[in-house]
Parts: C-alpha cells; sequence; structure tokens
C-alpha cells in the first residue's frame, strides 16, 4: 500500500515482481497499488493483467448466479444486497485493470457513461468498448457493463463460466465454503446469519467450524445462528473454544435478558440504517463495527467529552443524552446521532459534558483508528466530510 502511494518506476518494478504472490489478498493490494501509481503494462505483462480481469469476471458471473438463486424474501434481503455490493467491488477493479491495458482517459469516459444510468450513455459506453477491447475481452467484459437483466447476463457468461444450478439452501452452503477472497467477510456473516434466521439444521456443521473461525464477525454470527437452530449443541462446542473467546460468545449471544454486549453483526447493521453512513458497504462498516467499543450510561450518568480527555467519537446506539456547554444545556441527542471532537474552554475543567436521559448505550470509536480506516477508504471519507 505505501508503495502504490509513493509511486515512481522503482515502486511498479516491485509491485509488479510480485503480481504471482501466492496469497490473494496480497496479490489484489498489489494490482490496487499498481493502479495508483498509475502503472500501464509491457507487452510481457498483458497476459497476466487480462488474466485477472477474467478471475473478477468469472467472481461476477457466478454471483449472479447465486443472486438469483438465494431467493427474494425478507429473510435474504442482507444476502442479496451483500452480493451486490460485491459485484460493483469487483467491477471497480476491472475498471482499473483495463486502464492498465488501454487510455486510462477512455476507460474513464466508458466509466462515466455507464454510471450515469442513461439507456444512452450505456449504448455510448458499449460501443467504446467495443472499438478499443480485444475480442476475447470484449465477449467477457461487455456483458458484466451493459444495461441487461440477471438471466441476460447469465445466459450470455454461461459459454465462458459455466456453473452448476443450486436451489435457495444449497447456494448458502457453496457461499459460506467459498474463498475468502472470493466472498468477503461481510457478505459470509450475512449468508451465516440467513441461516440462522431459516434455522437450517441440515448445515449445523458448517456453523460449528465457523465457531473456529479467527473473524469475530464470522465466529459471533455462527455462534448465534447455532444457538437458534440448537442451544444444546451450542453449549457442548463452544465449551471448545479458549476461556475468554467462549466468554465473549456468550456475552453476545445467550438470550437478551442476559447479554452484556453487542454482536459486530448488530453494530453493521444500525450503522446502515443511520443517516452518517447511508451507502457505504457493509465491508467498510464491518471494519468500523471491529473498532466500536460499547459504552452503557446509566440515567442521569455523566460523561466529559473535551480532547484533553477524550481520544473517542461517539454514536447513540440506543438511549439519549443532554449536552452541556460550560453548566448550560445545549441540546439533545438522540439515537443514530454523531458526537464529535469537542474543545474544551480555558478555565474549564469539563467543558463540555452528556448526560444520559435514560439508559443509553453509545458505541465509542477511537479518533486515531477511525481516521486510518477513512484514509483506506474514499467512500467513507467523502461520506463524513458530507455529514459534517
Amino acid at each position: 500500500q505505501s508503495m502504490g502511494r509513493i509511486g515512481g518506476q522503482r515502486a511498479k518494478d516491485l509491485l509488479w515482481n510480485k503480481i504471482d504472490y501466492p496469497d490473494k489478498v496480497v496479490v489484489s493490494q498489489i494490482l490496487l497499488s499498481m493502479g495508483e501509481c498509475g502503472f500501464k503494462s509491457g507487452i510481457s505483462q498483458i497476459t497476466r493483467i487480462k488474466y485477472a480481469i477474467e478471475s473478477d469476471i468469472a467472481d461476477i458471473s457466478w454471483n449472479l448466479g447465486a443472486l438469483n438463486e438465494v431467493g427474494d424474501g425478507e429473510e435474504s434481503l442482507e444476502v442479496r444486497q451483500a452480493l451486490q455490493r460485491e459485484m460493483q467491488s469487483d467491477t471497480e477493479h476491472i475498471y482499473m485493470l483495463l486502464a492498465m491495458l488501454y487510455d486510462t482517459r477512455s476507460i474513464q469516459l466508458v466509466k462515466e457513461n455507464i454510471e450515469s444510468g442513461t439507456t444512452e450513455g450505456t449504448t455510448y459506453a458499449v460501443e467504446l468498448l467495443d472499438v478499443f477491447l480485444s475480442e476475447q475481452l470484449k465477449q467477457r467484459v461487455i456483458p458484466i457493463l451493459d444495461d441487461l437483466t440477471i438471466a441476460e447476463k447469465i445466459n450470455r457468461l454461461e459459454a465462458f463460466y459455466p456453473r452448476v444450478k443450486l436451489d435457495e439452501k444449497l447456494v448458502l452452503k457453496f457461499l459460506i465454503n467459498r474463498d475468502f477472497t472470493q466472498a468477503n467477510r461481510w457478505t459470509k456473516a450475512c449468508v451465516v446469519h440467513q441461516i440462522g434466521v431459516m434455522k437450517i439444521a441440515d448445515f449445523s456443521l458448517d456453523l460449528i467450524a465457523q465457531l473456529f473461525n479467527p473473524d469475530r464477525l464470522i465466529r459471533e454470527v455462527a455462534g448465534w445462528a447455532l444457538f437458534q437452530i440448537n442451544p444444546e449443541s451450542y453449549h457442548s462446542n463452544v465449551a471448545r473454544l479458549e476461556e475468554q473467546t467462549r466468554k465473549k460468545l456468550d456475552e453476545a449471544i445467550l438470550e437478551r435478558g442476559n447479554r452484556s454486549s453487542l454482536m459486530v453483526f448488530e453494530k453493521i447493521l444500525f450503522y446502515q440504517r443511520i443517516p452518517v453512513f447511508e451507502g457505504i458497504p457493509g465491508i467498510t462498516l464491518s471494519f468500523l463495527a471491529d473498532i466500536s467499543e460499547e459504552l452503557r450510561l446509566h440515567e442521569q450518568q455523566s460523561l466529559s467529552i473535551d480532547e484533553k480527555f477524550n481520544n473517542h467519537f461517539y454514536i447513540l446506539y440506543s438511549g439519549s443524552v443532554k449536552y452541556y456547554v460550560k453548566g448550560n444545556f445545549e441540546t439533545d441527542f438522540n439515537q443514530g446521532q454523531f458526537i464529535g471532537e469537542m474543545l474544551s474552554a480555558p478555565g474549564f475543567a469539563n467543558t463540555n459534558l452528556i448526560v444520559a436521559s435514560e439508559e443509553t448505550v453509545l458505541l465509542k470509536i477511537n479518533k486515531d483508528l477511525f481516521y486510518e480506516l477513512v484514509s483506506d477508504n474514499v467512500k467513507l471519507a467523502d461520506k463524513v466530510l458530507e455529514y459534517i
């Protein structure tokens, strides 16, 4: 990532030398970094870039089939949205890779016309692609970008990426077990959650396996889903985890009355519903949820939010607080509102205070970790600036 930001010919050469690294996450970052420093492929590099484009198209083709099979009920809404976001991300990646092969301005023009959402714009973009893409890429890239129905896209791509048709349940099993570079953690978490909602007992072994996943998000939601299907199985299998992990799982999953913490999955769903993060992909919000800690305030309990004593932002998950400046009531903050940096005034020990009007849960986000996350996610940065 750093090499991509530094740029220059030396960085491009070093990045290209790692293009066949065995870890796919590293390869993905190499391609992003090369795109960032304006890499243009030479004759010997064209084949490798085309291979990367075809890999992205293969993932989109598979996800299109899954989108058709996963069902259109309320319980599968999160999975459908996650799959659509995955495909958008893969499409962005394809644009970047095409810019390494062809004129950057032409690819930008194609992208702008496709994203305009108009029939004329899409037709013009497809005609442009038809002019400069190789025959092999035309047949694969154009169906992805053209304004076609899901069924039409699947039919056009089936000749190149054949796929066994799956039923509504089996597609969930395949999604859980896909390579982590093909289905991101948020998509997998949504799939596991749907299995819990539908109480599909056939997938209990898959859920037990995910209890041992090092990713807290997937581990928690797998535990929750297993608990919905068979509480006894949950208790007997969670006992195999190390004590600290088991304790945290129990706190997040056991019946609501006994729960003392929120699941990461719940935090992400909450972030998706509030105006501050409207339209931000679930995968980005999952990283925000990772760095969000809970803070519970009892009625009339106060908290100083002066920058001298506080290195956190807050978002109200539930309840409400009153905000006081220099001892005077200023305003109320309610569910979903963002409480940012407050500067302290000279001579005041606690210039800015919030006081809970009722039992309140705040999500506390470390400022430094938040800035780090924002610096890596342009859309999140845009949204935060727009909100401010």
